[in-house]
């Protein structure tokens, strides 16, 4: 839960426990999660090794110091850590950032809606994931056998 810069979302809700597995839609195998999610990396990664070829993670991105930059840059780097297409609708208005955006596999930004309300539309095409995996296999090159925790 978002618990920063004023904002205490833990005091009218609470953090859910687990995971959801990837659906399988239209768009491809699909992973939810949503707002704060995208600044933890585990998460994306968890629901890409389930199969996750599209990530959508709606939020309301609150304005502040650098946060549109951080949406950005989170958004283009969940993307490309992933090989996946990251599909990000965002909240507008008073205290929102706003910035709705699409990103492809490669971290293009294929939409970018900035302050607008509305509704855009990009194509998806899960050939470029399989391309994207294939020639910079990310995925297959991680070393999850050392990956511990370290004592300190």
């Amino acid at each position: 839960l978002y618990d920063a810069l004023g904002f205490k979302e833990s005091k009218k809700m609470i953090a859910g426990s687990k995971i959801s597995k990837p659906v399988s839609t239209s768009l491809g195998k699909t992973g939810m999660m949503i707002c704060y999610d995208l600044r933890f990396p585990e998460m994306s990664r968890i629901l890409t090794l389930a199969g996750s070829e599209v990530l959508i993670a709606p939020s309301a991105w609150v304005k502040g110091p650098m946060k549109e930059e951080h949406w950005i840059t989170i958004n283009k780097t969940r993307a490309i850590e992933n090989g996946c297409y990251v599909i990000s609708p965002d909240q507008v208005g008073n205290i929102y950032c706003g910035r709705s955006i699409v990103v492809d596999p490669f971290g293009k930004i294929l939409l970018d809606m900035k302050k607008k309300q509305g509704i855009g539309y990009v194509e998806i095409d899960l050939k470029k994931v399989k391309q994207i995996r294939k020639s910079l296999p990310l995925l297959k090159n991680r070393r999850a056998d050392t990956y511990t925790t370290l004592k300190i």
